[in-house]
């Protein structure tokens, strides 16, 4: 109109979305500042590099010649792509950390909004965007898996919310998609896909739902999905296994908890790369395949008893740890709960993030680490934001009553409390923001000093100084990666079974550092003095770092 000027009125939701975009955005460059750090990849994380560069090239989904069947593909197909064109295998995983850590934020905001309303929303996806567990600490668990598997995940959560609340076909068969590729980029997201689909069942049953047609078209889009997209997978298992199987770890898997369990990384090396009967380490042998979880448990169901109430006990403290989950914080969490009654709706909703939950469990008979838990958090900041936000509340309508009593308007007494509420928040956040600080510096320092720099220089050295066709022996495959020469994985064995595999391999340099040959391997100590090297070995490059002495050999003529 003329003469007067138009203003612009944003509404409540495009506000919402407005904070949102701002915390996915600072979710971005935060992480992007996290992987600009020093860093060095290692255990499953080169293994999945390698993968990926090995399938995108036309090498076939191998690492040393033999079919992969411990890993899934599609991280390896994500972040190999990522390596392939830049050339930089840190930058192949830490590309989607950044990216799909941040992402996180999405779906988490969207089924925190169906929960508890939009600002416990907004506060779940701030939580979720700076916490450590999601963000500082994945840099040194060594897959860097969990940013996309956690992603889809809670992808998956929101869009069975979405089938539930609206019944359209698309949401079953997108919930369905989701865990498919959940499951492609970790094994156990096949439990999700059985968890979810009771929790299903479970809630049409509540509904009285569950006995019709409809139901059915229903469930058969929510499995069918997941199916088509695995499939390919499967088959290609079932080639190289013989059998139908989820996954081709599992019999190793359980032979590795031991170890972890005991902390005993004597036994881990001799469970993984001791030699079979014809001559292959034990992690790509066919032994593998022999026995599934249901032979295991027939096998000795005591110890498989013991074993799962060890790792129960394990599952608290690494949860619950000061940097992960501190226990202090399952006071605002419990009063999340529980603030308000549990309705039909609500109690749809908080049973859909318990039955999110319980997939963990299926950890219980192998080992438990940290990252194996990670898939809790998200559900635990929701419910921690919806804690501080009814604690918000009831410090505002405590203060309320002591300053003014009941003698006052509802509507301005509405506007108080909402005002109120949102500062008494804030300043709840101040001791959080302290934590985070704190915790944050804890997981770098601990995770930094950790990494093998002494791997890291020893692979630049040998990509500088060997032939394109060399091939390093070591038990790191990070090293060769590095180097950008190929692979043979060390063998346990004695001196000349361990020299005639390498050769036997291709093996032209061989890499060892002072842990593996005072700790796992004593019986080669001899090779830490590369003044005196066996005759057949010349010593070619030796370095240093926190844990020791690192040393290249070339494996003479």
């Amino acid at each position: 109109m003329k003469g007067k000027r138009m203003k612009f009125v944003w509404s409540k939701e495009r506000r919402e979305y407005l904070w949102l975009a701002v915390i996915w955005a600072g979710a971005l460059v935060f992480r992007a500042a996290l992987a600009s750090l020093p860093r060095v990849i290692r255990w499953d994380e080169p293994d999945y590099l390698w993968l990926g560069r090995n399938l995108l090239s036309g090498r076939g989904y191998t690492i040393v010649g033999v079919p992969e069947t411990h890993y899934t593909p599609l991280f390896p197909l994500l972040a190999g792509g990522v390596y392939l064109l830049t050339g930089n295998p840190e930058l192949g995983s830490a590309f989607w950390y950044v990216l799909l850590g941040a992402l996180l934020v999405v779906p988490v905001y969207f089924l925190a909004r169906r929960l508890y309303g939009r600002r416990v929303a907004v506060l779940s996806a701030a939580l979720v965007a700076v916490f450590p567990g999601l963000s500082s600490a994945v840099l040194y668990w060594g897959t860097m898996t969990e940013p996309l598997f956690i992603f889809l995940i809670y992808s998956a959560l929101w869009a069975m919310a979405v089938a539930l609340e609206r019944d359209k076909p698309w949401a079953y068969a997108l919930a369905g998609g989701l865990l498919s590729l959940a499951y492609l980029a970790r094994p156990e997201g096949i439990v999700w896909l059985a968890s979810l689909g009771v929790y299903l069942v479970l809630a049409w049953l509540a509904k009285g739902r569950l006995w019709a047609w409809r139901r059915v078209v229903h469930l058969g889009l929510y499995l069918g999905t997941f199916i088509l997209l695995a499939a390919p997978y499967a088959v290609y298992l079932y080639r190289h296994t013989g059998k139908w199987m989820a996954t081709g770890k599992l019999s190793i898997t359980y032979d590795i908890g031991e170890a972890v369990l005991g902390r005993d990384p004597v036994l881990y090396d001799k469970v993984t790369a001791s030699l079979d009967d014809k001559g292959e380490v034990l992690w790509w042998s066919e032994k593998r395949f022999e026995q599934g979880i249901v032979d295991i448990f027939l096998q000795d169901p005591k110890q498989f008893v013991q074993r799962v109430w060890r790792n129960l006990q394990q599952m608290k403290a690494a949860l619950f740890s000061a940097t992960i989950f501190p226990l202090a914080l399952l006071a605002p969490v419990v009063l999340g709960w529980f603030r308000d009654p549990w309705q039909g709706r609500r109690l749809r909703y908080e049973a859909l993030l318990w039955f999110g939950l319980l997939p963990l469990a299926s950890f219980l008979p192998f080992h438990i680490e940290v990252r194996f838990l990670s898939p809790a958090l998200p559900a635990l900041l929701i419910w921690l934001a919806a804690g501080f936000w009814m604690l918000g509340s009831w410090l505002a309508e405590t203060a309320s009553h002591w300053r003014y009593g009941s003698a006052w308007p509802g509507d301005v007494q509405a506007v108080y409390l909402s005002r109120w509420q949102l500062t008494a928040v804030v300043v709840l956040l101040v001791p959080m923001a302290l934590y985070l600080s704190f915790a944050h510096v804890r997981v770098i320092q601990r995770g930094m000093g950790d990494l093998r720099y002494g791997h890291k220089a020893a692979g630049l050295w040998l990509r500088e100084h060997t032939p394109p066709e060399a091939s390093i022996m070591s038990r790191d495959l990070a090293v060769s990666l590095y180097a950008e020469r190929g692979f043979v994985v060390s063998p346990r064995a004695d001196y000349a079974t361990y020299l005639a595999y390498a050769r036997h391999k291709g093996a032209t340099h061989l890499l060892v550092d002072e842990h593996e040959l005072r700790v796992l391997r004593p019986h080669l100590a001899f090779l830490l003095d590369e003044a005196n090297p066996p005759a057949e070995l010349e010593p070619i490059y030796s370095g240093q770092d926190a844990h020791g002495k690192v040393i290249v050999y070339r494996i003479k003529d």
